[in-house]
């Protein structure tokens, strides 16, 4: 896996709502491999308010799902998300700069068991999540018609 020269996982692409830096509503999270965890930091604004001065509660999981993605990234292995179970455990506030870290649990030939949590800079945990990701062939990515990002060029295609 290419890291960017800061270090950073690379984002998804340049559109997608958690990580994509051309997407204007997205949430513009930044990952980075710290051992076998992928660590980030994102905060929320009024563009994912739910109630008032609290982020939604779907993109807290949008947040959370994102990070999962970036363990695949660094596994270099093209999945989808097959479930997606999220625990709110705390009110996420808007305007705090907010920690993610997520890891592999198990692999089980096509199934990546991940999981994930939410934290803020006290590191209490504001939500957490338990997924279930299939890995699939790499050309299941090209069904919206959009080219994959050049990176993924080099992933496996193999669904065993």
């Amino acid at each position: 896996m290419k890291m960017m020269s800061d270090g950073t996982i690379p984002e998804h692409h340049p559109h997608c709502l958690g990580c994509g830096s051309e997407n204007p509503a997205g949430m513009q999270l930044r990952t980075r491999l710290d051992g076998d965890v992928v660590r980030g930091e994102v905060t929320f604004d009024r563009r994912q308010q739910g109630a008032p001065g609290i982020a939604h509660g779907g993109a807290v999981a949008t947040v959370l799902d994102d990070a999962l993605g970036s363990v695949l990234v660094v596994l270099e292995t093209p999945a989808v998300t097959a479930n997606l179970n999220v625990s709110f455990r705390a009110p996420t506030l808007l305007h705090q700069p907010l920690h993610v870290e997520a890891r592999v649990v198990e692999r089980d030939g096509r199934k990546l068991h991940l999981s994930a949590r939410l934290m803020d800079e006290q590191y209490t945990t504001l939500a957490e999540a338990t997924a279930l990701f299939l890995v699939v062939d790499v050309v299941h990515f090209t069904q919206g018609g959009e080219a994959l990002p050049e990176a993924w060029s080099t992933w496996g295609s193999s669904t065993t």
